[in-house]
């Protein structure tokens, strides 16, 4: 069976996705890949005649329902053509748009329906893709170039365009490996940053993108996340084990799933980059691995939001009187804009007391400490 990544490509109206998905299949095949493109299943369906709008429309449940059911069953077929080619083939899942993206357009009744119906949670959707890439609208900073012309499928206005590329973001706010592309760069910068992006995912392992940490004063939390419109919150606990590198079984959940993983890190020569290499585990598996009661795993609550076109994720811990900021900047060299509300006592980034291993290091040796008294 081929290796297969499966990717989704999303954003808004008139976000540069189509170029994108031309750029991403001639660069890739040129790399040896096989790529797939999984089409838009909603133009699909607008250009076939079932429209949501307009006479003799499609009502928006059925609509989306129906969208739901012809995505996962693309999905399911172009998987199933992966896993016919040869063992050695690189394959590449290129959708366009994913299963998530209809939350955006129902109500929040209609989707948990949809889910319902489907035997399906939004953790079973966010699990499907290996990376989630949202292109911002053209609309949200580069309104010049914000044309529909490129499809007769679409008919949102600039107001509408930015209300929908926020709203398809919040989406797939808690994936764990989601990158917003914004449009503070030139287009063709836009487009090398997906490339990129890519190409660093599918390393073997994957270099990630040096992330800016802060440390952050616990009494300003509350207040802060009581004024977020859209927020993900995840409950997680973290586990290490001993070996030549930083390893690590991660469990994440939310009120209605679970999901595990086991992760390795290790610095290279470069102080600006590490390499993370993650596989996902099921859960048996990772209480196997976790259950010897030996050590006490971190214990935190993640807060993940969006703000400014940068992707945040607040960390609560639940084991230590501790709150802890992080952020992937957009482009290197992009200044970060912090949440005003929230009060930051120092900029932890090079700081390795506030890794997480090193985290784990201070649980555990001060339950050593509590056993011995």
């Amino acid at each position: 069976m081929s290796k297969i990544t499966k990717i989704v490509l999303t954003g808004g109206p008139c976000a540069g996705k189509t170029t994108a998905l031309q750029q991403i299949e001639k660069k890739f095949t040129e790399k040896g890949y096989k790529v797939f493109i999984i089409g838009e299943s909603a133009t699909e369906l607008i250009s076939g005649g079932a429209r949501p709008f307009g006479v003799l429309s499609i009502p928006t449940y059925q609509f989306q329902k129906g969208i739901m059911g012809y995505q996962l069953y693309k999905e399911s077929m172009y998987e199933n053509f992966a896993m016919t080619l040869p063992e050695e083939t690189k394959c590449l899942l290129i959708c366009d748009r994913g299963a998530l993206d209809n939350k955006a357009y129902i109500d929040a009744e209609g989707f948990a329906q949809i889910l319902k119906e489907s035997s399906l949670t939004e953790i079973d959707l966010l699990t499907r893709y290996r990376m989630v890439l949202h292109l911002v609208t053209a609309a949200n900073g580069a309104e010049e170039f914000y044309t529909l012309a490129n499809n007769e499928a679409r008919s949102e206005s600039p107001e509408v365009a930015r209300s929908l590329d926020e709203a398809t973001l919040n989406c797939w706010v808690g994936h764990p490996n989601l990158h917003v592309i914004a449009n503070n760069q030139d287009f063709n910068s836009k487009m090398d940053q997906v490339i990129r992006t890519i190409h660093r995912e599918l390393g073997d392992p994957v270099p990630i993108q040096r992330q800016k940490k802060f440390l952050v004063k616990p009494s300003c939390i509350e207040s802060f996340l009581a004024t977020l419109q859209n927020v993900k919150k995840m409950r997680m606990e973290q586990l290490y084990i001993d070996g030549d590198e930083e390893c690590c079984f991660r469990k994440m959940s939310d009120e209605n799933a679970s999901m595990y993983f086991e992760i390795h890190k290790k610095d290279t020569d470069d102080p600006e980059v590490r390499v993370k290499t993650m596989r996902r585990m099921k859960e048996k598996e990772y209480l196997r691995r976790t259950t010897d009661g030996v050590k006490t795993p971190i214990l935190k609550d993640r807060y993940s939001f969006v703000h400014n076109n940068q992707y945040f994720t607040l960390d609560v811990f639940r084991n230590l009187e501790l709150c802890l900021l992080e952020v992937e900047p957009t482009e290197e060299n992009t200044r970060i804009s912090l949440p005003s509300e929230i009060i930051v006592l120092d900029d932890v980034t090079d700081n390795p007391n506030y890794r997480n291993f090193n985290l784990f290091e201070q649980i555990n040796q001060k339950r050593k400490e509590k056993v011995k008294v």
